[in-house]
């Protein structure tokens, strides 16, 4: 069996995607100070800055 991650596998996409469904930064699966959580970490915390839900236009 051929198994292959995909861009939704992503450390980075896990974490906006948490913010996006409303989910704590503490949710983070990943152990401190890997660089899995770093990318999670900054993704959650973009996606707030992007959020369309906030702007108001």
């Amino acid at each position: 069996m051929n198994e292959q991650a995909t861009a939704s596998d992503s450390p980075f996409i896990q974490g906006r995607n948490a913010r996006l469904y409303g989910q704590s930064a503490d949710s983070c699966p990943y152990p401190e100070g890997s660089q899995d959580r770093a990318a999670w970490l900054q993704a959650y915390e973009e996606a707030a800055t992007d959020d369309p839900e906030g702007e108001k236009g």
